[in-house]
């Protein structure tokens, strides 16, 4: 990372992961990356290394859309690079991109917010002011290290900042509902278009009593499920709300979406287990009418363009131009392509070629490289 990025859930220093590449008998290669975050408990690179060598002493690799226990630690980062790898390999031998085959028709290129993490309300608009020089429309920050002051604060300066912009926050979980609603309230005058998991991921009542709060404008509304069935697009409303930590748990997915307890949800292919999974999450969120966009954990390019054929397919089915978490290549100081995948005017393309249109570069991944190179014949 080229600075410390800080959220709710804590800092973030640097990102380790494990590169996969699948060969086939016509010399074809198919690449993907497992690159879990240990602060969130979703395992460690080592996990990932332990379960990829059982796997190839068993003889076998899982294919992602296999029931298996999704809890043991590293294996959605190991299933995601399998499933991105396996889609990449088929794509080449269809001779299209990863995103004609989760789409029919796939857009040629997705919008990306901006994403600045927690600092001061000067720091914080000063980030603004960088990203929508780069042609950032939408910019997303975090919120929920201090109290709602200091945040109102934070989003206070940036709104003066970039008064044309866009803005989203993402809370991670951190405020409990009473302080979620006040912010609901106290955000209002800044415009705010969406507000990710403002409560804790296990308490999906409260998600939908805040989203209720949002969409009526009545903050402490009691929970109704025929109320919050009902919307109306032309009606005055607050910000969207978002569910996301609690997206990664079957159940507590299952209940969002049957209690409609957010506007979208945010798939994390790393967390989900891959594009396949979290294009499945989407379907379902959409028969709800629940929308979906798709972020990175500060993936390499690798991962991002793979989170970029997802996001692509997506809006090329739904026939909307929702902006996507995608715009995170800014903060690598290293990576494993030689030009890193970063958005032009607020926007990033897919890479031409068939497959993910993005191949490692050895130079680059040597520079990175913490561990040798292993290979094994399954």
């Amino acid at each position: 990372m080229r600075r410390r990025f800080e959220a709710a859930h804590g800092a973030m220093d640097d990102r380790r992961g494990v590169l996969l590449e699948l060969h086939d008998e016509d010399g074809r290669v198919g690449v993907g990356e497992a690159s879990p975050i240990p602060s969130l408990g979703y395992g460690t690179v080592e996990d990932v290394l332990a379960l990829l060598a059982q796997y190839v002493q068993d003889g076998t690799l899982p294919h992602p859309l296999d029931v298996i226990d999704t809890q043991t630690p590293g294996v959605m980062a190991l299933l995601c690079a399998l499933d991105v790898a396996m889609l990449d390999l088929e794509a080449q031998r269809a001779g299209c991109t990863v995103a004609a085959l989760l789409s029919e028709t796939p857009a040629a290129s997705v919008r990306v917010n901006a994403v600045i993490g927690d600092g001061t309300p000067e720091a914080t608009a000063r980030f603004g002011v960088e990203a929508t020089a780069q042609g950032y429309t939408v910019l997303k920050t975090k919120v929920g290290t201090g109290d709602l002051a200091r945040d109102v604060e934070r989003v206070t300066a940036l709104r003066a900042a970039c008064p044309d912009a866009t803005i989203r926050l993402d809370a991670n979980g951190a405020w409990d509902e009473e302080t979620a609603l006040a912010a609901v309230r106290a955000l209002a005058p800044l415009g705010i278009e969406l507000i990710e998991q403002p409560v804790t991921a296990a308490d999906v009542a409260a998600l939908a009593r805040v989203r209720l709060a949002a969409v009526h404008g009545t903050p402490g509304a009691a929970h109704d499920r025929a109320a919050l069935a009902w919307q109306s697009a032309a009606e005055p409303r607050g910000p969207l709300i978002a569910a996301d930590e609690a997206v990664t748990d079957p159940a507590l997915l299952a209940r969002v979406l049957n209690e409609r307890a957010g506007d979208l949800v945010v798939l994390k292919p790393m967390f989900l287990g891959g594009l396949r999974p979290a294009l499945a999450i989407a379907r379902r969120a959409e028969a709800r009418g629940i929308g979906a966009i798709v972020t990175t954990t500060f993936d390499s390019s690798i991962g991002t363009a793979a989170a970029l054929h997802l996001a692509a397919a997506l809006d090329g089915d739904s026939g909307e131009a929702r902006a996507h978490g995608l715009g995170t290549g800014e903060h690598l100081d290293g990576d494993l392509v030689t030009h890193t995948l970063l958005a032009r005017d607020g926007m990033l393309a897919l890479p031409g070629g068939p497959g993910l249109g993005i191949a490692p570069d050895e130079d680059a991944w040597h520079r990175v490289a913490e561990g040798d190179w292993s290979e094994a014949r399954i």
